[in-house]
């Protein structure tokens, strides 16, 4: 159920604000697009080894983690963000988001490439402000890149294993949060010597 909710999650998050970024990247107006091009790609480059140990410890119980901090200055007490299941869903959603939401850019920003501009200049002597030119120009154009993006985030989602197994050491999720299909898959295989139900498992993911 966690994994289910996790992609789901990160599909309301990972579609979304990647194409209003790279709407915004694309425009004409916009200042250092290659820059931020760039330094929203960099976080799908860095080790997700190095990238798990810095948010296990930006997501610890400490009360000097920027998290508590933030929940202290609103006048709530510091959480173990990955030991309870809403706030571990906010701490994997981030991670993703950090993590994926250049790449998803860079699709969007393709797409974007491909659509006419001849459209959005007739579009212009019609009159249409750029609200309609988003909904009937670029979003249609977009179509092919959106379902592509849907797609594999999907199977991101229900892969996902590399987070999970560096949050939690030893693969040990308290009361199941945190637990993907491939890290059931490990604690089947490894940890119980399920071999059988652990192939069965990685062939139905497949």
């Amino acid at each position: 159920m966690f994994n289910t909710w996790y992609t789901f999650w990160t599909l309301v998050v990972l579609i979304p604000l990647p194409i209003f970024l790279a709407v915004l990247l694309n425009s004409k107006s916009a200042l250092f697009k290659n820059f931020f091009r760039s330094a929203l790609f960099i976080p799908a480059l860095t080790s997700v080894i190095v990238a798990g140990i810095f948010f296990r410890l930006f997501f610890a119980g400490m009360e000097t983690t920027i998290p508590n901090q933030i929940m202290k200055a609103l006048g709530q007490e510091p959480q173990v963000w990955t030991f309870q299941y809403h706030t571990a869903m906010i701490a994997f959603v981030i991670i993703a988001t950090w993590r994926w939401l250049g790449v998803n850019i860079v699709y969007f920003l393709a797409g974007l490439q491909g659509i006419p501009q001849e459209l959005y200049e007739a579009a212009e002597i019609d009159g249409a402000n750029a609200i309609s030119k988003f909904f009937h120009i670029t979003l249609p154009g977009l179509k092919p890149v959106i379902i592509y993006v849907l797609t594999i985030s999907i199977y991101a989602g229900y892969a996902m294993f590399a987070e999970s197994y560096i949050l939690y050491p030893n693969a040990r999720t308290p009361g199941n949060i945190g637990l993907t299909a491939v890290l059931y898959l490990y604690q089947q295989g490894f940890d119980h010597n399920r071999l059988g139900f652990a192939s069965a498992i990685g062939i139905a993911l497949l």
